[in-house]
């Protein structure tokens, strides 16, 4: 069977045009969106709980780009306690640090251990708060109908720390806790006032856990995954100190399934809000913490913490009857081409 060339060449656009593709574009940046401002800031906090603030302060910056690159930067000393967490020897003190530069790197870190009253009436529990933050807000007015926001996230190692957990205890005791997170929350506004959104966190928080033996406690360091624990096959890591119990993950990079809310077409507006968190609570008396994710001070640099590509959306693979539909069609175009050839070879 001889077949038509021409006939043929039209079937291979008629599929082309079905089945579209390729990349709108797809800029690999060192952090965030291409040609967008960066509004960044440093966060850090102590307080009583409940309700009393001792300190707060936010150090923003609004509109930089990663190159030149600036940094937003906090470092709280507290009055209160010292840092037995190991790390930042050069400081004494319990400490709250918060870092984010316009390039991605970031990082934050807490840490206090008190030997005495944490402060206010009665016991209390005191409680320290350092967040790094970065957002971005860019509105799509390309050529393709519809695109898709593509994120990349480099989280940066974390560790959290509970100081001086006795095995036993003959009495209930206060538990202390010590958290560190990532956290990514990605908004698109259509022009029709509707929105959608995608939460993805990532992150490990640690308390005290009690169990009753006999006429004695059990007391021990318990450790959770915060967020999305199915997406990220990470390990954690135990120190093996039952006294001091420190938990840690190592740095993890992946992908993050934005859904519906990954899909942009013209006119729709697309912003992100990028935070990391280390906070902690001790009741005092020989009791403490420490929590860290990336590094606060910046001598371990993590940059390239985010990234966001923008591509042309992939159109559904066609389903089994559709190819059938399709290939009926064409076919049918085939053959219809082919008598048009014939009468005009008659006439």
């Amino acid at each position: 069977m001889t077949i038509d060339r021409n006939a043929l060449a039209a079937l291979i656009a008629a599929l082309s045009f079905v089945f579209p593709g390729g990349v709108l574009y797809a800029d690999r940046l060192p952090f965030g969106v291409l040609g967008s401002p960066i509004d960044l800031s440093a966060n850090v906090s102590e307080s009583i709980l409940p309700g009393a603030t001792v300190f707060q302060d936010s150090k923003p910056l609004f509109g930089t780009t990663p190159s030149p690159k600036q940094s937003a930067e906090l470092l709280h000393l507290s009055g209160t306690g010292v840092n037995a967490s190991g790390r930042s020897t050069n400081i004494s003190g319990a400490f709250a640090s918060s870092l984010a530069e316009s390039d991605g790197n970031g990082g934050v870190g807490v840490s206090q251990l008190i030997f005495g009253n944490p402060g206010g009436s009665g016991q209390g529990v005191r409680q320290m708060v350092a967040q790094s933050l970065w957002t971005q807000t860019f509105v799509y007015n390309g050529n393709e109908p519809v695109v898709q926001i593509k994120m990349h996230l480099h989280i940066p190692a974390l560790q959290v720390q509970l100081l001086d957990v006795p095995p036993r205890l003959t009495g209930p005791s206060a538990s202390e806790t010590a958290a560190a997170s990532a956290k990514l929350v990605s908004t698109v506004k259509h022009p029709d006032g509707i929105f959608e959104s995608n939460t993805f966190e990532f992150g490990l928080r640690e308390f005290e856990r009690q169990l009753i033996s006999g006429t004695d406690f059990i007391n021990f360091g318990d450790v959770k995954v915060l967020g999305q624990t199915g997406s990220v096959a990470k390990s954690v890591n135990f120190n093996g100190d039952d006294f001091n119990p420190s938990f840690s993950i190592d740095s993890v990079s992946l992908d993050v399934n934005l859904g519906t809310a990954g899909l942009l077409q013209k006119g729709d507006t697309f912003s992100y809000v990028y935070t990391l968190t280390a906070q902690g609570t001790t009741h005092g008396f020989e009791r403490g913490y420490d929590a860290f994710l990336g590094d606060p001070f910046g001598a371990d640099a993590i940059t390239d913490n985010l990234r966001v590509t923008v591509v042309a959306a992939s159109v559904p693979e066609a389903s089994t009857p559709s190819l059938i539909l399709l290939g009926f069609a064409g076919l049918f175009a085939w053959r219809w081409h082919k008598m048009r050839s014939a009468r005009s070879r008659r006439v």
